[in-house]
């Protein structure tokens, strides 16, 4: 009967202690996976504020690059700042008169075969061109618009497309553009046309 006795007192320590360990088992993995579970928020959290970082990085560089294309626009008009130029348009002027002023100012920034006249590229004379075609009935108005409201934010990047837009229209045969201007020569182009 002692035999016995031990044999279910042993039996029930085994049995006890299993228990126990089998909840502790199951508690230290329920932790385990709540740890993963906050090291995974934590991660995504750390991923979401980096991603919104170098998104901040992209926006503050691209203002800079935009910044120093004004600034460089701003450099290049300042060689004439403060001389007239006269573009001879108003209100009444035709479609014809707007868009031949706007292919003499593409001439500041393109290169092409030749060139016959020029009007230059000044923030001032991209206003008014701006307003006339804003106010006018043109056939080409909201092409006209559209050209003269990216040169009006600086952007010139379809200036050779915009110039043979104006050389087709007056059926060119020479000098339609195929690149741009380099700085420098954009600098001596204004030198040698503007002072």
């Amino acid at each position: 009967m002692k035999k016995k006795q031990k044999v279910l007192l042993i039996s029930g320590i085994s049995v006890v202690a299993l228990s126990g360990l089998g909840i502790a088992s199951f508690k230290i993995m329920e932790n385990a996976n709540e740890y993963e579970k906050a090291q995974l928020v934590i991660e995504a959290r750390e991923t979401k504020e980096q991603i919104e970082r170098e998104r901040e990085d992209v926006k503050i560089k691209a203002q800079r690059e935009a910044k120093a294309k004004a600034d460089e626009l701003e450099s290049k008009t300042a060689i004439y700042d403060g001389i007239e130029f006269v573009t001879g348009l108003d209100e009444e002027s035709t479609e014809m008169e707007v868009m031949d002023v706007m292919h003499k100012m593409t001439h500041q920034k393109v290169r092409s075969q030749d060139k016959w006249g020029a009007i230059p590229m000044s923030p001032k004379i991209i206003e008014e061109v701006y307003n006339i075609i804003n106010t006018s009935d043109f056939k080409h108005r909201d092409k006209l618009l559209g050209i003269a409201a990216r040169w009006k934010d600086f952007n010139f990047s379809t200036i050779v497309q915009d110039h043979n837009f104006f050389w087709e229209d007056k059926e060119g045969t020479v000098g339609k553009a195929h690149g741009t201007l380099s700085t420098a020569e954009e600098i001596e182009f204004i030198e040698v046309n503007f002072k």
